[in-house]
């Protein structure tokens, strides 16, 4: 089984970057307890306070698969129209890995 990677881009309402990482921090604790969760880093854009980037890393794409329908991530949707501007826009990677094996991938295939 190859590793997963996602990215999930958040556009918070306008000013309002601050709840949304609120929330999204109600998420990050029970997440990092899931099985196969690797890394579930938070990121906000240096240029814009109210776009913000979630960057996962998933043992598998079943484990990925489980944490969407968690019951906190289930809250987190429910909650999110009040800050988030529209849905997150999110991307399933698979590992592409090229030259220096530590930097080439930020996955393992």
């Amino acid at each position: 089984m190859a590793e997963v990677v996602v990215v999930a881009r958040f556009r918070a309402k306008k000013g309002r970057g601050d709840e949304a990482i609120a929330l999204l921090r109600t998420v990050i604790g029970p997440t990092h307890g899931e099985r196969g969760c690797r890394l579930f880093a938070l990121h906000r854009a240096t240029d814009d306070p109210d776009h913000l980037m979630l960057v996962e890393r998933w043992d598998s794409r079943e484990d990925l698969d489980a944490h969407l329908q968690a019951p906190h991530v289930q809250s987190f949707r429910q909650a999110a129209g009040l800050v988030m501007e529209a849905p997150p826009e999110i991307t399933i990677l698979d590992p592409v890995p090229e030259g220096d094996p530590v930097k080439g991938a930020f996955a393992t295939p």
